[in-house]
């Protein structure tokens, strides 16, 4: 949820004002697990994915949080430092991506609920332990293009994101993408009602909504 509030929950993620009170403007991950944004080439996509990087590793310690950074074009090079704490990986190639989300897919697998698990664990997400896990992507047309996505197999994980502790935040090219609106990962978030953000977009792109 993209929440205004005066005096936010400390793990409420700023992202930027609300243009009608003037008032911060939040992301809710505990509420709505995913995130996505279109944009125009220079219109501020990387610098809203920093933003949101920023606010994960002061809002959630290590231990809380890991973020895979997914970045093809290198624009966000060294912003989190390869000894950081909270950086699982920075990916920039298709390859390497592959080998992670193989990784995470296993990972995500192992914590999905079992027939032994109680109400009261399935209320408290009680039944393992470890950190959220944020797959954080630039340039998504890049890394995804028609017919060959990487990220294809966390599909299955895209609505159990809440039980799993799995966080997609997407950032992608304004250029063709109500066509990627129907993609696997971008379909199934918008399935499961995750926040979307149209920073801008050429009128010839067509519908960012339905």
């Amino acid at each position: 949820v993209m929440t205004p509030d005066r005096q936010p929950a400390p793990h409420l993620i700023p992202i930027g004002v609300n243009e009608d009170g003037l008032h911060p403007t939040y992301l809710d991950f505990r509420a709505e697990p995913h995130f996505y944004a279109f944009a125009e080439r220079g219109a501020g996509k990387t610098s809203l994915l920093k933003t949101i990087v920023r606010g994960i590793t002061t809002r959630y310690t290590p231990q809380q949080a890991l973020i895979l950074l997914v970045d093809v074009r290198r624009t966000m090079l060294g912003f989190l430092p390869s000894d950081s704490p909270h950086l699982m990986e920075y990916t920039v190639s298709t390859e390497q991506l592959k080998g992670n989300v193989r990784d995470i897919a296993s990972a995500m697998k192992k914590r999905l609920p079992g027939p032994d698990v109680t109400q009261e664990q399935l209320r408290n997400r009680s039944w393992w332990s470890g950190p959220e896990l944020f797959v954080v992507v630039d340039d998504y047309e890049l890394v995804a293009p028609s017919g060959n996505n990487p990220l294809a197999p966390l599909v299955d994980f895209v609505a159990q994101a809440s039980d799993v502790g799995l966080h997609m935040v997407i950032a992608r090219n304004s250029g063709n993408a109500s066509r990627a609106l129907f993609e696997p990962i971008i379909g199934k978030m918008r399935e499961v009602a995750a926040p979307g953000l149209a920073m801008s977009a050429n009128k010839d792109d067509g519908q960012l909504d339905d």
